[in-house]
């Protein structure tokens, strides 16, 4: 998963500038820059992310989760026994809003905060509960050449699929002489 994390980090997102910006020297190497305030950009994300942490800039099309989006997806997913469409870097995005939501945390610690990364955790893991016992049966009774049940599928829940088929095969084959 961390190969899908890195390319997803390395996807261009669009930011709008909301300050006069010089060049920004991040490494040795890597320098951002220069941005003129209104002026909007497509930069990979981490970049991006420096330029929003630093207020430089602010995203224009990545919204943080919330709860009512979980619990919207999850609601889809409960009555189906298929899986319903969601992006297709769900996990990538709520593992990274997860992420920055902790470390405001750490910076801060309040009450509330924690209630909400507590709640969305939980609605996280019913979602992903869910969806994984969807997947499970995908990966027990549907033949690997058919393309249509990884038609909702998110790149993660492909190569779930893949090595439960792969464990499930070579578990069956010990008892098939």
């Amino acid at each position: 998963m961390k190969d899908l994390i890195f390319e997803w980090r390395h996807q261009l997102v669009r930011i709008r500038i909301l300050k006069k910006c010089d060049v920004l020297e991040i490494t040795a190497d890597e320098k951002l820059g220069p941005f003129k305030e209104g002026e909007e950009v497509k930069l990979p994300y981490w970049q991006a992310k420096i330029l929003v942490d630093w207020n430089y800039a602010k995203f224009i099309d990545l919204k943080p989760i919330q709860t009512g989006d979980l619990h919207k997806i999850l609601y889809r997913e409960l009555p189906t026994p298929q899986l319903t469409p969601i992006d297709p870097n769900f996990y990538v995005k709520v593992h990274e809003d997860l992420l920055e939501l902790s470390k405001k945390y750490q910076k801060n610690p309040d009450l509330r905060l924690l209630q909400k990364i507590e709640k969305i955790k939980s609605l996280f893991r019913d979602v992903i509960s869910r969806r994984f016992y969807k997947l499970l049966r995908i990966a027990a009774t549907s033949p690997e050449e058919k393309s249509d049940v990884y038609q909702n599928c998110t790149k993660e829940e492909r190569k779930l699929v893949e090595s439960l088929r792969k464990i499930l095969k070579e578990w069956e084959s010990q008892f098939l002489v």
